[in-house]
């Protein structure tokens, strides 16, 4: 593959990863800026299509962009959906050895968020010498879905979904089904109204205006988070979190919305102040809830120069 322009780094096509045609994106303005490999959520939710964002990281970062086995543009490719998790674990290690090879002295600094900051924690457990430092953004944890419901039961002045909806779910999160998380998912964000809601106002605008895509990667979208979701809920809605990392050798860093209606600052707090790492540091994006990243692109990128800085010294 073709991927150098003068000065910087620019990819968009197919990488074959263990053995099935995987859409990446790489784009820096120089090569020897660290990489930034992003872990996108969902399952299937792909992050390439927020282009605008995607444009300011590369003026620091060499931003890479995966639609993972049954998303997006992979998806369109060919319908193959994930069997586990450990097959998204697999296929990103693969990929970020097809990094090394492209970039070989670059530090690759990897971002897991929502759903994918479980995948790039597993990630980071079966390949950490790959990676010199860790993001999360959206860190799920085994707290997310109770403060969750806490939350929007503390702040929520609708009486009817009070009463009809919340006080219907068992309160101890542990013994709810997969249709329960996952409609409390949807109404706990729309409920946010405070903040940038993730689908109404980042999602869908990024993706009709995101120049690579058309109706048939609209269509592939839809289907691949609608596939993926049903191969993989009941591994994600049973996930043991103690299988989350709690020691590493990598700076460990995490951005969380500070309003986040589905992955709350407490829940996030209560999983970073156990992790054991040189260096670690939590990042509180005011004003943003779910994908604080996208919703702040330029708070995001200011805050994490520093962590740029970090690794270019190693």
């Amino acid at each position: 593959m073709t991927v150098f322009s003068n000065p910087g780094v620019h990819f968009q096509g197919y990488l074959t990863l263990n053995g099935i045609q995987q859409w990446v994106s790489i784009v820096g303005q120089a090569t020897t800026n660290p990489v930034l490999l992003i872990i996108h959520g969902g399952p299937a939710s792909t992050y390439s299509v927020f282009t605008r964002a995607t444009q300011l990281f590369s003026q620091k970062l060499t931003v890479v962009h995966w639609d993972q086995r049954g998303a997006g543009k992979t998806y369109r490719k060919q319908p193959v959906v994930p069997k586990s998790l450990q097959n998204l674990v697999d296929d990103g290690i693969e990929l970020s050895k097809k990094i090394k090879q492209l970039l070989p002295k670059v530090p690759i600094i990897l971002l897991g968020s929502s759903i994918g900051s479980i995948t790039a924690n597993l990630m980071v457990q079966q390949a950490e010498s790959l990676y010199t430092a860790y993001i999360g953004t959206e860190q799920m944890t085994r707290f997310s879905h109770q403060y969750a419901f806490n939350q929007l039961m503390f702040e929520t002045s609708h009486r009817f979904l009070k009463q009809n909806w919340l006080q219907k779910y068992p309160f101890n999160a542990d013994a709810w089904s997969a249709k329960q998380i996952e409609t409390f998912n949807i109404f706990s964000a729309l409920q946010k109204t405070d903040v940038d809601n993730m689908v109404t106002n980042l999602f869908i605008p990024n993706l009709l205006q995101c120049p690579s895509y058309g109706p048939q990667d609209y269509i592939a979208f839809a289907k691949g988070m609608i596939v993926s979701y049903n191969s993989l809920h009941t591994e994600l809605d049973t996930f043991d979190y103690n299988r989350l990392l709690t020691e590493t050798n990598l700076p460990f860093y995490i951005f969380q919305g500070e309003h986040d209606p589905i992955t709350p600052t407490q829940a996030t707090k209560i999983y970073f102040n156990q992790i054991k790492a040189p260096r670690k540091k939590m990042i509180i994006v005011p004003g943003t809830g779910h994908l604080c990243m996208f919703a702040r692109p330029r708070y995001f990128i200011d805050k994490a120069s520093e962590l740029r800085r970090l690794v270019l010294k190693k």
